[in-house]
């Protein structure tokens, strides 16, 4: 990760990070996007772990994460699993922000309902049962239709619009 040294990591009672260099000593075969090199022990058995302890697999030898950024892995464990999460986080707590809210009306539509924890959560139990891990899929057409810029009478709008888009 990175470690930041600004005012959050360093005052030590908010967000912290740390940095480590892993030199491993004894390199084991592997797989890396469909090809074979050596890893080191140490670091491939620390991102194995780390992505079975994010999808949710550390007891599912069904699950496969040799080779992480392959695009079969991608495509067949990473979505699927990341849109299953955000779907039942949805359906029991009505989550925002959420693809299914493009703009203001549907915005005020959705905050209306009651999620599931609401409704039933007996039921609502039932469905956070099928959470794998902590993958969630990033919401990417939230408020889509809807115009975020600054209005033209304030400060902000003067910025470049880069910082906006």
């Amino acid at each position: 990760g990175s470690a930041n040294i600004n005012d959050r990591s360093m005052l030590g009672k908010r967000d912290s990070e740390v940095a480590v260099i892993v030199e491993d000593t004894e390199f084991v075969p592997s797989v890396m996007d469909g090809a074979e090199y050596q890893a080191g022990k140490y670091a491939l058995h620390l991102r194995l772990h780390c992505f079975k302890l994010i999808l949710g697999a550390l007891n599912d030898p069904t699950i496969e994460v040799q080779d992480p950024i392959s695009e079969k892995f991608f495509k067949e464990v990473w979505i699927p699993t990341s849109a299953r999460n955000a779907t039942i986080y949805e359906k029991v707590f009505r989550c925002l922000p959420s693809d299914l809210v493009r703009n203001n009306i549907e915005l005020a539509e959705f905050s209306a309902k009651a999620g599931l924890h609401e409704e039933d959560p007996e039921r609502a139990v039932e469905e956070l049962k099928k959470i794998r891990g902590f993958l969630v899929q990033f919401p990417f057409c939230f408020l889509s239709e809807e115009n975020l810029l600054p209005a033209l009478s304030t400060k902000e709008r003067m910025v470049p619009m880069e910082v906006w888009t």
